[in-house]
This record gives C-alpha cells, sequence and structure tokens, in this order.
C-alpha cells in the first residue's frame, strides 16, 4: 500500500491528546449531600495532591482512538495498484515498426505487446471504453472508444507489424483530439522506445505511461547497400553495423542476379561499423544482394538489395531553333542521348524519342512521349498564355518540391516572361508574385514541364541552379530513371508512372507471382516486404523493365535496444506489465468508517456507559 499524502499524519497528535483528556483528573462542581457513604471513593480522588489520574478501561475511549485513526489514514489517501474498472477512457497504442519484430521476447516483441493489449481488453471495468491505435509512420485506429471486449479483440488481432519506422509526435497529436473534451482517460504505448524524435510540442490533459518491450540488444544489420558503375567495371559497398554491446564474427555474402560471388567473414566490436567494397562484378549484373550469415534478435535487416544502373541510353529529341544553353545543361542528365532537329523539319512520324523538347514552338499535335517546353507560343494546346510580364527581379519556389533539391534561385533575373495560367494538370514549381514561371505536371498520361521564357531573355544559364534543375527535370521526365532506386524502411508505397501507351503492367513482387495490372494504372504500388520489386510496362511488342528496391536496414529500426520514448511528456513506465493498472484509493472508506464508529460512540455515550 502507498500513500498519497503521507504529510497528513502529523494529524495523529490527536491520538496522544484524547489518551491525555482521559488521564487528567475530571475538575467537580461542590454539591450539599445528606451522607458521604457513597462517595468516599471520589473524595479520595478529589483530596489527591496528583492532578492525573490512572488510564481505566473505558469503551468510549477504545471508540474514540479507533476514530481518530481512521480519519488519520483517510487524510493520507492510502491507495494501492489495482486492474482496470477506474479509468473511463484508456488508449492503448500498438507500436507496429520494424523493430518490433525482434525476437529477444517471443515469439517476437510484437506479439508480446499484442498479448498486453488483450490482456488489458480483458481487464476493461463494466463502464470503461478503449481505443486502439496502432503506431506506424502514420497513426491508424484500430478500434475507437468501444465497450465491446469482442470487437476490441477483433481490432487488435488484425494488426500487422510492417517495415515502417514508428511516428511518436502524429500519434500524440491524434491522442490530443481525442482526449481534449472528455473525463477521465490515460494513454498506455507499448513500444520498445524506437521512434521518431518528437520535434514540436505536444500536451496531454491525461497520464501517459510506457510499457517497454524487449530486453537485448544483439543485432548486426546491413545499413547500406550501394552500387555503381565505373566505366567497364560494377563497383559495390556494404555497410555493415554492429548495434550490440559485444563483439561479434559473421560472414558476409554477395549475389549477383542470385548467384553467389563472394563470401568475406567479419568481426564487429560493440556499436562498430565496417564497410565492404568489391570491385569488377561482372558487368551484365542488374540485381546485387548482401546477406549476414549470422543468425540474431532481428533478421529483417540481415540482407539488402541493390540495383545497378542500365546502360542502354534514352533518346531525346530536342525541336528549336538555336538554343546553345539548353544543349549543354541535357548532355548533363546521365544515359541521355541528345538528338537536334528545327521546327521546320520536325515531322509527326519522329516517335521513339523517350522526351521531346519544344523550345519556343509546339506542334498541333503533341508526341506520346513526355514533354519538356520552353517559351511556349501565345496560342498552344497545352498551356493558357496570357500575355507577358516585364522586369522579374526575384524568383521564388512555389513550395519544396523534390524537383527543386539542391537548386538556388537566387539572383534569377528575367527580362520578360509569359503570363502562364495553371492548368488542371499542372502544379507551379517557380513562380513570381505568384504568376507559374515553370509548371510540371502529368498530361494526358505523360509527364509534361513547362518553361515560360525564352532562355535567351534571362540571365538564368550563367546561375550554377540551372544544369542543376534540368537535372531534376530529365531524371523525372525521362523514363527508366526509377530503375535503381532503393528506398528504406520510410513508407511502404511508391508513385507509378506509366509510359505513355502502355497497355499492360506486369508487377513481380518477392517471392510473389507475377500480378498483371490493366488500365486504368493505380498511381501508387505498396512494397510491404524487403527486396526486389521488377515493373514490367508492355507497349506493343515492346516490353520496358525497370527494379526497384526496398530495404529495412537503418539506424533507427536496426538498433533493437529498448529505449525511452523521446518525449518529455511521459509520467511513469514499467515493463512487462501484463494488465492495466490504476491506483485504487481507500479514504472514501475508511472517512466512512469513522463517521460509523462516531455513531456508535454517541449511542455507547447515551446509553451511559
Amino acid at each position: 500500500m502507498h500513500l498519497f499524502n503521507p504529510a497528513a499524519f502529523w494529524f495523529a497528535v490527536t491520538i496522544p491528546i484524547i489518551i491525555l483528556m482521559y488521564l487528567l483528573k475530571p475538575r467537580y462542581r461542590e454539591i450539599s449531600v445528606s451522607s458521604t457513604y457513597l462517595w468516599e471513593q471520589a473524595l479520595k480522588d478529589i483530596e489527591a495532591n496528583s492532578p492525573w489520574q490512572r488510564l481505566k478501561k473505558n469503551l468510549l475511549l477504545f471508540l474514540q482512538l479507533l476514530a481518530a485513526l481512521l480519519l488519520v489514514l483517510a487524510l493520507s489517501r492510502p491507495y494501492f495498484p489495482v486492474l482496470g474498472d477506474i479509468d473511463s477512457h484508456v488508449i492503448v497504442v500498438l507500436d507496429c515498426s520494424a523493430s518490433m519484430m525482434a525476437t529477444d521476447v517471443l515469439p517476437s516483441r510484437f506479439e508480446a505487446a499484442r498479448r498486453q493489449a488483450g490482456q488489458m481488453i480483458d481487464d476493461l471495468g463494466g463502464r470503461d471504453e478503449m481505443t486502439l491505435i496502432g503506431m506506424g509512420e502514420r497513426p491508424v485506429v484500430l478500434a475507437s472508444r468501444s465497450r465491446d471486449r469482442v470487437q476490441l479483440q477483433q481490432a487488435l488481432a488484425r494488426a500487422r507489424v510492417t517495415t515502417e519506422r514508428a511516428a511518436l509526435e502524429p500519434v500524440l497529436t491524434l491522442i490530443a483530439s481525442l482526449v481534449r473534451d472528455t473525463g477521465k482517460a490515460s494513454v498506455i504505448i507499448l513500444s520498445d522506445g524506437h521512434t521518431l524524435p518528437v520535434e514540436n510540442e505536444v500536451r496531454l490533459a491525461c497520464p501517459v505511461e510506457l510499457h517497454r518491450i524487449g530486453k537485448k540488444s544483439d543485432n548486426v544489420a546491413i545499413t547500406t547497400l550501394a552500387t555503381r558503375r565505373e566505366g567497364a567495371r560494377v563497383v559495390t559497398l556494404a555497410r555493415v553495423d554492429n548495434f550490440g554491446n559485444e563483439t561479434v564474427e559473421t560472414g558476409i555474402e554477395l549475389l549477383a542476379d542470385g548467384h553467389l560471388l563472394d563470401v568475406r567473414p567479419l568481426r564487429l566490436g560493440p556499436r562498430e561499423a565496417k564497410d565492404v567494397f568489391w570491385e569488377d562484378l561482372p558487368r551484365q549484373t542488374v540485381t546485387i544482394e548482401a546477406r549476414l550469415t549470422r543468425p540474431d534478435i532481428l533478421s529483417l535487416d540481415n540482407r539488402a538489395w541493390a540495383v545497378v544502373d542500365r546502360v542502354e541510353p534514352r533518346q531525346a529529341l530536342l525541336v528549336s531553333s538555336g538554343n546553345v544553353f539548353m544543349e549543354r545543361a541535357m548532355a548533363l542528365v546521365p544515359g541521355l542521348q541528345l538528338f537536334k532537329t528545327t521546327p521546320g523539319n520536325y515531322d509527326q512520324e519522329m516517335k521513339g524519342y523517350s522526351l521531346y523538347v519544344f523550345d519556343g514552338w509546339l506542334p498541333a499535335q503533341l508526341p506520346p512521349g513526355n514533354i519538356l517546353c520552353l517559351n511556349p507560343p501565345r496560342e498552344n494546346i497545352l498551356v493558357p498564355v496570357l500575355g507577358m510580364i516585364n522586369g522579374i527581379e526575384r524568383v521564388s519556389p512555389a513550395g519544396e518540391d523534390p524537383l527543386l533539391k539542391y537548386v538556388d534561385v537566387d539572383g534569377w533575373q528575367l527580362a520578360r516572361a509569359g503570363r502562364l495560367a495553371c492548368p488542371a494538370w499542372g502544379r507551379p514549381l517557380l513562380e513570381y508574385k505568384g504568376v507559374p514561371l515553370v509548371l510540371v505536371g502529368e498530361h494526358g498520361n505523360r509527364r509534361v514541364a513547362v518553361f515560360g521564357f525564352d532562355l535567351h531573355d534571362t540571365n538564368i544559364p550563367l546561375q550554377t541552379g540551372f544544369p542543376i534543375l534540368v537535372n531534376n527535370l530529365g531524371a523525372w521526365l525521362v523514363p527508366g530513371v526509377e530503375e535503381g532506386m532503393v528506398l528504406t524502411g520510410n513508407g511502404e508505397s511508391v508513385g507509378l508512372r506509366s509510359l505513355p501507351g502502355t497497355e499492360e503492367i506486369c508487377l513481380a513482387r518477392p517471392g510473389q507471382e507475377e500480378e498483371k495490372i490493366r488500365p486504368p494504372f493505380p498511381r501508387t504500388i505498396s512494397l510491404q516486404e524487403p527486396g526486389v520489386y521488377r515493373i514490367t510496362q508492355v507497349t506493343g511488342s515492346q516490353r520496358i523493365v525497370s527494379y526497384l528496391v526496398r530495404n529495412a536496414g537503418n539506424a533507427l529500426e536496426s538498433d533493437v535496444k529498448p529505449y525511452k520514448l523521446p518525449w518529455k511528456g511521459m509520467v511513469g513506465g514499467r515493463e512487462g506489465e501484463a494488465g492495466r493498472k490504476t491506483n485504487q484509493e481507500l479514504w472514501m472508506w475508511l472517512a466512512w468508517g469513522a463517521l460509523l464508529i462516531l455513531l456508535v460512540e454517541w449511542g455507547v455515550y447515551r446509553r451511559g456507559y
């Protein structure tokens, strides 16, 4: 048993005061009586010199002392932990991130957390409600304010562990909205503590408790696997991290297109990382896999994949009367072979190019490939041009966009530019006072970028950010750039961009049969399992194959040592609790007991005891 207010024991001084009152001799009034025979004992007490008397057995004294003791205990507010039936709304957060696959708690941390949540459901009081939330990179409400134990258990059974990272801040923000207008509530987080940092201050009007899951940190992971071509050579780098506190020995195997090429021994000290290099891999290699031979508590990050860039160049057609700035910038796009022609020589039969670049001119009928348009004419079928803007001294980004990565637009100036109207299919990339200068988007199953100005009327080609912008746009516009894209554990879907004229997409997931997708094609594809994803786009008799790779190893999830949550709002935490504990106070029962005893004492006194 524990006490909320131990200072209340100062009130225990009333107990010796009550005893003292019974030790003092009573003061008597003088009254004349006819005889003193019956009063001899009383006279002896009066005639004694001491003001004290011997403590006698007295039922009233016992009842008064007992009542005083109960009142002092009630003021100290004693309590003891109990399971359930106290808070009216219990919010249970279940960590569904990759580190919860660790097996230091059998069968896994996730299943141990699920068992604890199931026990909490069984311990719910009759008036209790429970909300179940799955914590990944985005919170998932599994059940909301339910008293139905069967429904809650079914929702809990549907929860699945993922290869995502855990983001605590979105969960806290969601909980803050749930408890804002409610009475009693408590939050219990079942996690190993591996979450993304909470960057903004989040306050909750209820207690939050962490039930930390996990015991060990024995894990070795492949956190990086990268490959590139250096001329005719294929070079591969793997980084292996030991997140444990002991020295380990393991082996690392390298496979090219599923065939074992090399095995190397590794010895890693506590918390040590090492890089392993391979050179002169087979030139025709497409996919690379590295895997560790030593088992540990998290097998998910013992394998990693990479895709070697294709060597086949992609072709682009520049239609211009002469633009050396764009020619030089396009030449810097990796794997792009540039062809040139003039508007007068352009023919609609010029097909088969991955990208068409139109400078100051647009054909009456757009070609089937992706398009980069510079300085579109006033009358065109692609984007409305509503007039001209003169004297543009400052260019600003329209917002955060991956296409502007590393692009510095400070100092960009334009003598004039077309006043573009942003169509429904596009979004502004660069702007001037709210007017788009560069637009990007998807128009008619093709990717399109529009520059609303002539490069010769600007200082932009002389700025360092211009070739970077063209390179970013080229990588986005030219099909096949997605090949070799490596995704780490930071999301489970990626955008799917079909090529113009695609009739069918064949998607091969790791360890599964090939899935055939017909139009309309989805905008995203799910990448739940780590491994290599092969995407084949069928256009007539042509089959264009590209690859995506998802790896699970990363410093956040692979470092499986249990931690405290990165948030200052925690009010407590106990490990391995199987049920929902809260504090059952006893002061009310003690107060009622004291009142009952005082009533008994009053009755005894009335009867003249």
